[in-house]
């Protein structure tokens, strides 16, 4: 199954759990992560945060991308998604893996995440199905204590990458909000 596919259900699973969606805009074949954003990006990353440090990105991909997300409607022109799932690299756990029941018990039984952690990953999806992670690579390199990857961004078609996969389970932030997870966003 690709990634529009997997969206939709992402965006469905989401309206049947209740949580409010952000009106979708049509899957486009436009590309809106051009050479020209490529070379904005870092720039318009760091007016956004500042001097953000790579610790600083370990474990906060949902703040971080929560306020990404209107510098990036702005850089791109286009809606922008906060989107929230896990990754699939080809491991029988996955990273961040979690399912329905995941959610159905979160949603029932709301309480803040310890320390802000949780098993749960968020990116950035446009219409055209491109997805923009800009924590990902910065938190493997620094829990792996990787010489290479700080600072990196994964950006481009969602189903293009090659080794891994973005899986979508849900859209927007309600989630976080209804489960008592949206802390400082």
């Amino acid at each position: 199954m690709g990634y529009n596919e997997e969206w939709k259900a992402a965006v469905e699973r989401s309206e049947r759990y209740g949580l409010a969606v952000p009106m979708q805009a049509d899957v486009t074949q436009q590309r809106y992560l051009t050479k020209e954003v490529y070379d904005r990006f870092p720039y318009v990353v760091s007016d956004a945060f500042g001097d953000l440090g790579y610790e600083d990105v370990v474990a906060q991909c949902m703040s971080i991308h929560y306020r990404l997300l209107p510098v990036i409607e702005d850089l791109l022109e286009c809606p922008v998604f906060f989107t929230i799932g896990w990754v699939d690299d080809g491991s029988e756990k996955g990273m961040f893996r979690f399912d329905e029941d995941f959610i159905q018990d979160r949603l029932q039984k709301p309480s803040v995440a310890l320390g802000g952690e949780t098993n749960l990953h968020a990116w950035l999806t446009l219409p055209s199905m491109e997805v923009i992670d800009v924590s990902l690579v910065t938190t493997i390199a620094v829990v792996q204590k990787l010489e290479k990857g700080h600072g990196g961004v994964l950006a481009g078609p969602a189903d293009d990458f090659k080794g891994f996969a973005y899986k979508p389970m849900l859209v927007g932030i309600d989630f976080l909000k209804r489960a008592g997870m949206l802390f400082e966003l």
